[in-house]
């Protein structure tokens, strides 16, 4: 079975091997995990879905097996954010719930995300259980217009909640006082012109980009990096806008866009977020971040006297230690972000709130945010490279860096060698090139961070060619 979930639900191309009879396969392991566990009382999944091609046709599928398996399925009657889903599950203490959507990545995919009780990614073992089962058991199906009519399966509103939990958490009125003038770019996903709507009636200024659903995100990938941003970049720019803020197709992630079109990483932000949390909403709890993230997060943290923990790449990691810990934010490099007190989750929509609320309640531009951090915690310049390879050069390197790592990386010395996930070469003046592969692809990825503008080409230089 070539079925496999990767660091965030299961993805595939459509056509390929994304297909209706795929997707009732994995529906059927669903069903069947959840049932297990929910040891004969009744049961009951939400099943929400994205603006991807076929992601509602996709969705009657998953409910169409959910049904005739015995399980009572809420559907949402629109396309909606992960979050929604989320919220939906939470709110209404469901044990899951099933996201159609293939978050980020081009519209020729889609794909599955299973969201457990508390809200967020499964967790290891859950997926373990679904893969397992995957083609033990013949699937069960039920027409959907029967599922419906039985009362099976019935649709909810998932945006309610939603939004309300939006409100609760983000000091609306505090941004709506606000003059600034804000671009939000839906990347033609689900987070739509809910920003929009949400700050009507103030003084706040904000016009959406791609607002309306496109099955292929207008010929580019629905990620919120720089490269894809380039109209979002040029209207702050022309418009003078305080700040831009995009969502990936499925809103659980962002993109940030500062004064004068300047691309913020996902670890700036987070900064920026966790300043806010403490100074000003005087929170507490240790920070959480990937290993590919930013070094100014570890002397933030530091400073502020917070406990920081690096976890391997993939929210699932994060939102295990919410579980378990105190933590206060905890986030990725590709831009997912969670904070203490809403969901043991990551939110685009939420955060680009969060950010507008740090600048309302603290006075100061972004510039004046950025500004500040980096002359405390310096400026940090990242970067990063995806080769593809053949699956034995890329054993052949892992080995390699294993057995022999290098000493020196383009010229700065190697102090200490990270092997949390794939191996990051940190050296003396808190540089680093980090080599991970793909769990499902020949594909290495070269990620490298330094204070020094100049050496960031060389430390990509030197990881390219150390591949190569």
């Amino acid at each position: 079975m070539n079925i496999k979930f990767g660091t965030e639900g299961w993805r595939a191309i459509i056509a390929e091997e994304f297909t209706a009879d795929n997707v009732r396969l994995v529906a059927q392991s669903i069903a069947e995990h959840y049932l297990e566990r929910a040891s004969g009382s009744s049961l009951t999944l939400a099943v929400g879905y994205d603006t991807r091609f076929l992601s509602d046709y996709f969705a009657k599928a998953v409910c169409e097996v959910l049904a005739a398996n015995g399980i009572n399925v809420k559907l949402s009657p629109n396309y909606v954010p992960t979050c929604a889903v989320s919220r939906y599950v939470v709110d209404h203490k469901l044990p899951a719930g099933v996201m159609v959507t293939a978050s980020h990545n081009p519209g020729i995919y889609n794909g599955l995300k299973v969201k457990e009780s508390y809200g967020g990614s499964a967790t290891t073992e859950t997926v373990a259980s679904i893969e397992a089962r995957l083609g033990s058991v013949k699937v069960k199906r039920v027409p959907f217009e029967d599922a419906q009519q039985s009362g099976a399966v019935t649709l909810a509103d998932m945006r309610g909640g939603f939004i309300k939990g939006l409100k609760d958490y983000v000091d609306i009125k505090a941004i709506k006082r606000s003059r600034m003038k804000v671009i939000v770019e839906s990347m033609h996903g689900t987070g739509g012109t809910i920003i929009e709507n949400l700050l009507k009636g103030g003084s706040v200024r904000v016009q959406t980009l791609h607002s309306e659903p496109h099955a292929l995100f207008g010929g580019h990938a629905p990620e919120p990096i720089a490269s894809h941003l380039k109209e979002l970049i040029a209207t702050v720019k022309k418009t003078k806008a305080d700040v831009g803020i995009a969502n990936d197709g499925d809103a659980d992630r962002l993109g940030i866009i500062g004064p004068g079109g300047r691309w913020l990483n996902p670890g700036q932000v987070m900064c920026v977020l966790i300043l806010h949390l403490v100074k000003a909403r005087k929170m507490s709890g240790m920070i959480v971040k990937t290993v590919s993230n930013t070094m100014m997060i570890n002397r933030l943290a530091q400073d502020l006297g917070l406990r920081l923990v690096e976890t391997p790449v993939g929210f699932k990691y994060i939102v295990k230690l919410f579980q378990t810990d105190d933590v206060l934010v905890g986030g990725e490099e590709s831009g997912g972000i969670g904070v203490k007190g809403y969901m043991p989750e990551r939110d685009g929509i939420l955060n680009g709130l969060l950010l507008l609320e740090a600048l309302a309640v603290g006075k100061e531009t972004l510039a004046q945010a950025m500004a500040a951090l980096e002359k405390k915690y310096g400026r940090w310049h990242y970067g990063r490279r995806d080769l593809h390879l053949k699956m034995e050069q890329v054993d052949r390197l892992f080995e390699r860096l294993r057995t022999a790592p290098p000493a020196d990386m383009a010229g700065v010395g190697v102090e200490s060698i990270n092997r949390l996930d794939g191996v990051k070469l940190i050296g003396r003046d808190e540089s680093w090139v980090l080599f991970r592969r793909s769990g499902t692809e020949p594909i290495v990825r070269v990620y490298a961070e330094t204070p020094k503008q100049s050496n960031l080409k060389r430390l990509l230089d030197f990881g390219v060619g150390l591949v190569q």
